[in-house]
C-alpha cells in the first residue's frame, strides 16, 4: 500500500454508539471497513473517518443542512467531502464540495463502496460517471428480485404512487430488469428508494 494510516478496528459497541447518537444507520459496506480499521488516512490526503471522529466531522461540515439524509464518511483533505446516504444497503459514493450544496455539485464518486476501497480511494472526476443532476427526471427501475414479496412491491407503490394495478406490479417484477416509473424527478426518487433499504432499485437519468 502506498502510505496507509490504518486505525485498529472499531467494536460493534463503538459502531452502535455512532448510529444511536446521530439517529441513523450506517451503510453495511462502511461498517464492514470500520470492523477492519476505524478511521484511516491515504498518502496524507485521503481521510476516511473512524466512530472517534465522524460525529464531529458531520457537524463541522453541517451536512444535515445541505446534505439531508446522508453522511460524510470521509474527505480527500482538500475541501471536498465523501458521502453516502444513510441506510444498511447503500454503496455509493458521492463527492462534493464541502458546505455546498449536493443536489447541485455533486458527482457519482463511484457505485461500489467495496471496489472503491480496494483500488485505493481513486479520485478521477474525469473518469466517474455523469454529475449526479438532482433536479433532472429519471426511470425508476427495479433489477433484483424482491424478498418481500407483495408486501415490498406494495410499498414501492405507495411510495411512488403509482397508478398500476398490484397484479401488474407483481408481473414486472418476474421479468428484470423493470421499470416501476418513467420520468420520476430524480431527487424525490433518491430518497424514497433510501426508506427501501432492503430492494434493489436502480435509478436512470433520462437524457
Amino acid at each position: 500500500m502506498n502510505d496507509w494510516m490504518l486505525m485498529p478496528p472499531a467494536s460493534e459497541r463503538e459502531i452502535t454508539i455512532v448510529e444511536e447518537k446521530m439517529k441513523l444507520r450506517l451503510p453495511n459496506s462502511y461498517k464492514d471497513l470500520l470492523r477492519d480499521n476505524n478511521g484511516l488516512s491515504v498518502n496524507g490526503r485521503i481521510l476516511i473517518y473512524g466512530t472517534q471522529d465522524i460525529m464531529e466531522r458531520n457537524e463541522t461540515w453541517d451536512i444535515q443542512v445541505f446534505a439531508q439524509g446522508y453522511i460524510a464518511i470521509g474527505d480527500d483533505g482538500g475541501g471536498r467531502v465523501f458521502l453516502m446516504h444513510q441506510g444498511d444497503n447503500e454503496t455509493r459514493v458521492l463527492i462534493v464540495p464541502g458546505g455546498d450544496k449536493v443536489h447541485e455539485h455533486a458527482h457519482l464518486l463511484t457505485s461500489d463502496f467495496t471496489q472503491w476501497v480496494q483500488s485505493g480511494f481513486l479520485i478521477n472526476l474525469d473518469e466517474t460517471e455523469d454529475d449526479v443532476n438532482w433536479s433532472k427526471n429519471c426511470e425508476v427501475v427495479l433489477i433484483d428480485t424482491i424478498d418481500g414479496g407483495l408486501k415490498d412491491l406494495l410499498k414501492i407503490k405507495r411510495y411512488f404512487r403509482l397508478d398500476i394495478a398490484a397484479a401488474d406490479l407483481l408481473k414486472g417484477s418476474k421479468n428484470l430488469p423493470f421499470i416501476i416509473v418513467k420520468g420520476f424527478p430524480y431527487g424525490l426518487a433518491n430518497k424514497l428508494v433510501g426508506k427501501l433499504e432492503n430492494i434493489k432499485i436502480e435509478l436512470r437519468v433520462m437524457k
